[in-house]
């Protein structure tokens, strides 16, 4: 009986996932990729990127294209808007940005948002960058 329950549980938890809208989903990852990112967690950002950028840039060239680490300090998803019928959907995040400036004491905060184009890579809500 344990065994049917756990079945269950691993068939809902599975529905939850696929069923979720993908903008939230979409907006999870980019968020998560983010925090990876300003963290300087860079294997772990590296597994937001779609399978084609995977192999044709190695992780090795990855880290030394980065180039921003340690110089953000925030970002923010703001907005998810995913096309109708396709597994193409836009990112607006909001990126801020530490700059120590001559003459001030104190670092100056400046913040962009960015555009992101995120697809669907695989056939079970794979979201990549």
């Amino acid at each position: 009986m344990a065994h049917k329950n756990l079945f269950l549980l691993c068939v809902l938890a599975v529905w939850a996932v696929a069923c979720t809208p993908r903008e939230n989903t979409v907006s999870l990852a980019a968020q998560q990729r983010w925090e990876a990112l300003i963290s300087g967690n860079l294997e772990q950002a590296y597994q937001f990127y779609t399978k084609a950028f995977q192999q044709a840039t190695p992780l090795t060239r990855f880290r030394q294209q980065i180039h921003g680490t340690g110089l953000w300090n925030k970002a923010k998803v703001e907005n998810v808007n995913c096309v109708a019928d396709t597994e193409r959907c836009t990112v607006d995040v909001k990126i801020s940005v530490s700059l120590r400036m001559a003459g001030l004491s104190e670092p100056v905060e400046t913040s962009d948002v960015v555009q992101e184009t995120w697809i669907r890579d695989g056939w079970f809500s794979d979201w990549r960058y």
